[in-house]
Order: C-alpha cells, then structure tokens, then sequence
C-alpha cells in the first residue's frame, strides 16, 4: 500500500469489514478481502488467491460485493499486460497493480504506461494457438489437457504452453493444475466462445496460386466454395479449391492469378496445416469460415452461417 501513499500522497488504513460473513464461499475461495480507508473514502480490496477468471465473472463478482455494502471495489494485482489493462478499462473496474499502475475512479484516475511485457497478448492468435482453440471447441469438453492435446495435434510441448499462455492471456480463457497436468478450460461455450475469441482469430490462408490440375500430385484438401458447397447448400464452383500448408506448398509450380479456368485449381496456401482439424476430405467448419472473414458476397456469407450454425447444433446435441 506505500506505492499508493507515495503516488497519490493519500493516507491508507486497513480496517475491519463486518459484513464479510455475508460474502458467498464461492467469492471468498477466489479472493481475499480487506476493508481499506484511502483518506476517508471506504473501499475494499480483492486480492485473487486464484488465476483470475474472465471480466465479466469478475464483474459479477464485485457486483454481487457491492450487493452487500455499496463500497467501491479495487482488484489488486501483482502484474498487468496491456490487453489485461484494457478489460479492465472497457469494463470500468478499479484496479492497482503493485509499483506500476493505479486506476481509482472514483478518486480520480491515474495511470502509468508500465506492463508486465514478457507474456503479453499479441493482438492476434499464433497459428498453432488458434488450431488449439479450434481443437478446443470440436473436443466439446470441460476442459483440455495439455497432454492430450499434444498427442492430438502434432505440437511440441514447447509450442502447446506457450499457446495456452496465449489464450489465457485473452482473458477467456483460464489454466488450473491436476496433479502434474495443466487443463485449459473457459467458463462460456461454443458460438459464444467463438464469439468471444474474433477479434483475436486470424485467416488461415496465407495467399491463394493456381496449379495446374496434372501437377496436383499431392493429396489436398476441399476448400473455400468447393468444401462450402460440400458444407452447405451453396452451388459447386467452376473453378475447384484445395488447401495445403504452406511450406508443404512450395513444390507446387503455380501461377499467382487465374490463366486457365478449364485446366487450372486453386490452391490455398494455409498458415497451419489444414489436416490437422480435417473434417473428412474437406477442411474444418471453424478454420473454413474464417478464410471467409473479409469476402462481402451475400451468399457466401449465408452459406458460411449455414455450416457454423449445423456446428453449434451438433455441438450443442452432443452436450445432451
């Protein structure tokens, strides 16, 4: 509490709160709560004892505080990344970070530009932390083991944690411990959680070629309108669509626009391997409609809504 003292040059006192018998167990289990007077205004402090869960949980919680006694509430944090930062500030919730930041609005507010870089969230997800996620929601489970993952998805244990730390530095997702497995896990599911996760997703191709259809030796998968049309009741395209890896691609002797569209394909060039998540001959429902994410056609985007809508029913009837 000195960094307060020494920054905003206001007395803080800890005192007694007689009303913390009321605060339901669930709450107590994650925090620890103090009753603290910053000059004379009476606040109390939540210190996670827990991984923190996502914003709108903690949210909840301080509501449900503030439910007992209308005091302002500041969650106070040993290290902060930017995008954790800014969860807070978009969801208007007091915070100190020990010897770096200090936002109390209801004081006014002061801030200083100081993160914890090391594991700070990059704006979008790394490749293998998005098949990760995309393994996630197919699995359709409570939680993930690291473990299993691994053996699933090819990844060394080196690229899997540091792509957990990735999706947890989201805010949406959590990590816990059983025994010596870490378990990812989020407390939302399917169309929500894709939901939640966009704005950190990423298109999977990397760019598109065009191969003539004799030099296809190779064994690809259906993709953009030629595995929508599969998916959904979009019509089949003149021109076939395939997808391979990128670096699996580059024996691939290609011309980067359209020559031939009787003798030619398209070949999509994809930052992951599209046969990781493969969904029979065709690439995954998740991984296909964000190759999508910038195409306006009307009826592309209806026919992409088509698949992810078939995904989350038999998400959702296999939950039953």
């Amino acid at each position: 509490m000195d960094y307060i003292y020494n920054t905003l040059g206001i007395t803080v006192k800890q005192q007694e709160w007689d009303k913390k018998i009321q605060v339901p167990f669930f709450i107590l289990a994650r925090y620890r709560i103090e009753c603290i007077l910053l000059d004379s205004v009476k606040t109390l402090f939540l210190y996670p004892k827990t991984e923190l869960d996502q914003i709108a949980t903690i949210k909840k919680h301080i509501l449900r505080i503030q439910g007992i006694e209308k005091l302002p509430v500041v969650v106070m944090l040993d290290k902060m990344t930017r995008q954790r930062r800014q969860n807070f500030l978009n969801a208007h919730i007091p915070f100190v970070v020990k010897d770096k930041q200090i936002y109390l609005p209801f004081l006014g507010v002061f801030l200083q530009e100081r993160f914890d870089t090391e594991n700070e969230l990059t704006e979008k997800l790394q490749p293998s932390a998005q098949v990760l996620f995309f393994y996630y929601l197919y699995k359709n489970e409570k939680g993930l083991y690291m473990n299993d993952a691994i053996r699933a998805l090819g990844f060394s244990a080196m690229t899997i944690t540091r792509d957990v730390r990735q999706l947890v530095q989201t805010g949406i997702f959590s990590s816990k411990k059983d025994g010596v497995q870490k378990i990812l896990y989020a407390t939302t599911e399917s169309k929500e959680l894709y939901q939640k996760m966009k704005p950190f997703l990423i298109n999977p191709v990397r760019r598109k070629i065009y191969v003539n259809k004799e030099d296809c030796e190779q064994k690809m998968l259906f993709a953009g309108n030629t595995a929508l049309s599969v998916m959904s009741m979009l019509n089949p395209p003149r021109l076939s669509c395939y997808a391979i890896e990128s670096n699996a691609g580059k024996k691939l002797q290609g011309t980067k626009s359209l020559l031939d569209d009787e003798n030619q394909v398209c070949v999509e060039l994809w930052k992951y391997d599209p046969q990781i998540l493969a969904e029979n001959e065709s690439v995954d429902s998740l991984s296909l409609a964000l190759s999508y994410i910038d195409d306006k056609d009307e009826r592309v985007e209806e026919a992409v809504e088509e698949v992810l809508n078939v995904l989350w029913r038999n998400l959702d009837d296999s939950r039953v």
